[in-house]
């Protein structure tokens, strides 16, 4: 009897998730492949950890094999040619690409490993033979750029899609650097991060369904990447205010031209992209951005971006966790309040001015954060209690 009790509340969640997936339409309802189904059910998915072991263990074998076929090829001299080097790294990420799509069917992790470790080996001899070679920069960059793009949707593999997510996105970032857009990055990454966590599913229902939980794949990678690209910016940035650590700043570029860095016009842009993802996270919940909540929201993201023309990466980790919260996700969770603990000790520590005014000027902050909660929590929070009991006595 508690065999048949287990088996009804089996097949009532496997009909509730299969409810889910018919109305996000990632399936058909009338041309279903049960077994499938129950396959993909019986396949439970790695944790992060353990993804993250693999990933790392996949990019030190990476590096072994290089080194390997690099003593192999030596006295080859293919090393010296750089179509040559391309062109091994081609082939190595073609064969990489079919033990990917082996490793899926098998669900076996060894062939997985094998395909991270020969894939990325084969990015490393591409990469190297793009940067090393006598192609004109950024014209190098770019095609390590598209390069990417193309192995993050032809890859059937998370880790290795965020990884080449990540890379791609950092490509970007020099592009825009290396064109004196330094301040659309903040913005941009921004606002890529808030569409690929908060409109995903808006997004994947423009895509046929036959490629759809492959596109929601990618973009969940794409997603994770820009939010590390995003947090590792403002490190960026922090470093070169402070520590002139990158030529860029404080002098002369390869046109002979002063870079400079508008702070308030990078910030107003990623306030702009704020914005955006608060109106995402508002509209979920029938929320207007122009009520009294969204204003009072509205207010408290702008008095972040003002803070962050002094803080760099208050803003960005604030969005990165109000993103995660609101889509219960942990591990970008724990990524944002690192990072966000981690620029409030640098800017609390940095010798440009007194602790006594940063102490002053954080109370300030941190009073004005709560008064903005104090004021939605009285005004909204309060309505919304108020009519749901009158519901409750009308229906009484």
């Amino acid at each position: 009897m508690n065999n048949e009790m287990n088996n009804n509340i089996n097949h009532n969640e496997q009909n509730h998730d299969f409810l889910l997936l018919q109305q996000q339409g990632l399936i058909d309802a009338q041309n279903v492949n049960h077994e499938l189904l129950s396959s993909a059910q019986s396949e439970a998915r790695s944790p992060w950890f353990i993804s993250l072991f693999f990933g790392m263990s996949g990019i030190l074998a990476s590096l072994f094999f290089i080194g390997f076929l690099a003593l192999l090829l030596d006295n080859t001299g293919l090393l010296d040619s750089t179509l040559a080097v391309f062109i091994i790294g081609g082939i190595l990420s073609v064969i990489g690409g079919f033990l990917f799509y082996n490793a899926r069917i098998r669900h076996s992790p060894f062939w997985n490993s094998l395909a991270f470790a020969i894939t990325l080996a084969g990015q490393g001899y591409i990469a190297y033979a793009l940067l090393a070679s006598e192609i004109a920069e950024p014209l190098n960059i770019m095609l390590l750029l598209l390069v990417q793009l193309l192995m993050t949707v032809a890859i059937p593999n998370f880790i290795y899609r965020l990884l080449s997510a990540t890379l791609a996105l950092s490509c970007l970032f020099y592009l825009l650097n290396y064109y004196h857009l330094s301040e659309i990055s903040l913005g941009l990454l921004a606002l890529i991060t808030s569409v690929t966590h908060l409109q995903r599913y808006t997004l994947a229902a423009f895509i046929p369904t036959k490629w759809r939980m492959n596109a929601l794949e990618i973009m969940s990678a794409m997603g994770y990447a820009s939010a590390y690209v995003l947090l590792s910016v403002s490190v960026y940035f922090i470093a070169a205010e402070y520590g002139n650590s990158f030529a860029n700043f404080n002098s002369l570029d390869s046109y002979g031209e002063a870079f400079s860095y508008n702070y308030y016009l990078a910030q107003g842009l990623l306030t702009l992209a704020s914005l955006y993802a608060a109106y995402l996270i508002l509209k979920r919940y029938q929320v207007k951005l122009r009520s009294t909540a969204g204003l009072l929201i509205s207010a408290a993201i702008v008095l972040l971006g003002i803070m962050s023309i002094y803080v760099s990466g208050l803003l960005a980790t604030s969005l990165i966790i109000i993103i995660a919260t609101a889509n219960s996700q942990r591990v970008l969770l724990g990524l944002g309040v690192i990072a966000s603990v981690g620029y409030i000790f640098w800017y609390y520590y940095q010798l440009d001015t007194s602790l006594l005014v940063k102490s002053a000027s954080m109370l300030v902050i941190g009073i004005a954060l709560l008064l903005l909660r104090w004021l939605l929590i009285k005004g909204y929070f309060a309505q919304i209690k108020s009519s749901a009991n009158d519901h409750q006595e009308r229906l009484s």
